[in-house]
Parts: structure tokens; sequence; C-alpha cells
């Protein structure tokens, strides 16, 4: 193994480690006031337990409607994990099915009014903790960090 190889390898564990922490500590933590004031705080609460749900409905409300195959193929799962995953969604009011006007075969999924708030809810708080976060660095730290973000940009992108 050459040094540059077992620099990857070691780069590529501590990220491995690192970013699902990262993810879990920026989650959001409800504050227990808020369950009774806006019923979507129960669902973020459902939601946070499953994540590959939340990033279907976040997919779905940025694409506003997709197929099933659509939604699953986005998510990365199998068909059936998608239709699973839209039953629990459609269960809590999130989403809706919608037959296609032209071809009956079709069936868009969509947000809901609901489930859109739900998402912007979330995304609010859970950019807020990042935040909070950020304000804990020194402003070296910033800078570094900042510096290291088209890197991982172009990490995503790039080809294996």
């Amino acid at each position: 193994m050459t040094e540059h190889s077992s620099q990857e390898w070691a780069i590529a564990d501590e990220l491995l480690d690192l970013i699902p922490g990262l993810l879990q500590q920026i989650r959001v933590n409800i504050p227990p006031e808020a369950t009774s004031e806006q019923p979507e705080w129960r669902d973020i609460s459902e939601l946070r337990a499953t994540t590959g749900q939340f990033r279907l409905l976040r997919s779905l409300s940025k694409r506003q409607r997709c197929t099933m195959q659509e939604l699953a193929d986005l998510v990365g799962v199998a068909a059936p994990t998608a239709t699973a995953m839209v039953k629990r969604l459609l269960n809590l009011g999130l989403v809706e099915r919608v037959r296609d006007e032209h071809d009956w075969r079709v069936v868009w999924i969509s947000p809901t009014e609901r489930g859109l708030r739900t998402v912007a809810l979330y995304d609010r708080f859970r950019r807020t903790n990042l935040q909070r976060r950020l304000a804990q660095l020194s402003p070296d730290e910033l800078t570094r960090l900042n510096a290291a973000l088209p890197v991982l940009h172009h990490l995503i992108e790039v080809e294996p």
C-alpha cells in the first residue's frame, strides 16, 4: 500500500465516522412546548426516527410530484421500499396520491400542505441548530471550513 492510498484510507475512515455524527448532532431538538403548538412537530418527531422517509418527503417537496419509481430512484431504494415509505407518509397526511388525468395507469405522489410545512419547519430548525454550532467556531476554523466546502462538493460529484 502506498503512502497516498494509506492517506486516502485514513481520510475515508474519518469522514465515514464524522459525517453521521455531525448529522445526528444537528438534528432538531424539539422543544417540549412546541408539540402542542404545531401538529408538524409531532410529524417531525416521528420522521426523525426514519431519515429515509424524511429524505423522500424532502425530495418530493422539491419536485412537487413524482411517480413511485421516480421517488425510489431519487432516494436510492427499491420500488417496494418506496411504496412502504409512501404508505406511512399517506397515513400521516404528509403526501397524497393522484391518478394522472390522461393516463390512469400513472399515479402521482405529491406533498400535502402539511407535508410542505413539516419539511420547511424541520429544515429551519436544523439550519438553526447548525448555525449555533458554527457560532462556536473561531474565525480561523470558519475560514478553513469554508475553504473545504468546494472539496466536499467535488467529492460528491466525482465518479468512483
